[in-house]
């Protein structure tokens, strides 16, 4: 090889080194992933409040009425009592009577003690119960603290067994005149039914007119108990006060001490019945 060949040898690989040189640097930057591109926002995660508008923080005497309800298992759409988490004209009401199920049922115009078919006949709070619009309670056995009525009540199934967020309060009232609060309902006598206590309540009226064959005072017209007199057995018979003179018996039969000690006493008199 002589020297020329030699040279130019040198000088085409100097040539190539140069250019690519130039490409590299003339050449733009891969770009990073999108991820990475510090151009872009990172994306944060999602939190529970992303909503942006101010809140104002009630002031103390306000209450959340969403947080404040007590709402009743299994599916908590609502409270029995207090009541809660319906519409101003709605009940919160057992529906589904094997779980204690609620929801929300439309408002009729039924009062306490007054007859009814379903709870839509009885007036917002109020359920049908024992053909009466009564108010729920928590535990049973204790004194509700509704004006009007009693003694918390359980309601049982076919086998006697509770049923879930049954729980009703008795009405109390008047066996002599119980369309004072319990309407065409009758008002009828528990002595021990629910003992110790002793209440009164208002309940489906029957037909059947004084001294009729009975099994329950539901089979009775209204101002009538059902009683076993010792003589005829079971039988419709008329309240009465004792001691009133004149007697509120009709002829021919006498104000009777029926029930003893077990007598219902209403303003201080004590009721029993005409025999």
């Amino acid at each position: 090889m002589s020297l020329a060949s030699s040279n130019a040898g040198v000088l085409g690989i100097a040539i190539i080194s140069i250019v690519a040189a130039m490409v590299a640097c003339t050449a733009p930057p891969l770009s990073p992933p999108d991820e990475l591109d510090t151009d872009q926002p990172k994306r944060k995660p999602p939190t529970q409040q992303q909503n942006t508008t101010e809140v104002t923080a009630p002031d103390a005497g306000d209450t959340d009425a969403a947080s404040a309800c007590e709402t009743v298992g299994p599916n908590n759409r609502c409270g029995l009592d207090p009541q809660c988490g319906c519409g101003a004209n709605e009940t919160c009401d057992v529906t589904t009577v094997s779980t204690g199920a609620t929801s929300c049922v439309t408002a009729g115009a039924g009062t306490l003690g007054r007859p009814c078919v379903q709870t839509g006949d009885c007036v917002a709070g109020l359920t049908c119960a024992y053909g009466a619009c009564r108010p729920y309670c928590k535990t049973p056995r204790s004194k509700c603290g509704v004006a009007g009525t009693d003694l918390c009540v359980e309601r049982l199934d076919d086998n006697e067994k509770p049923l879930p967020n049954a729980a009703v309060c008795t009405i109390t009232c008047d066996p002599r005149m119980p369309s004072a609060v319990c309407g065409t309902n009758n008002c009828e006598w528990f002595p021990d039914f629910y003992s110790p206590s002793k209440v009164t309540d208002c309940n489906f009226a029957g037909t059947r007119p004084a001294f009729s064959v009975c099994d329950y005072s539901s089979d009775c017209l209204p101002g009538h108990a059902c009683f076993n007199h010792p003589r005829f057995g079971y039988e419709c018979e008329p309240w009465c006060t004792l001691g009133k003179t004149p007697s509120e018996c009709k002829s021919g039969f006498t104000c009777k001490d029926a029930y003893g000690a077990n007598a219902p006493v209403i303003g201080g008199a004590k009721l029993g019945l005409c025999q």
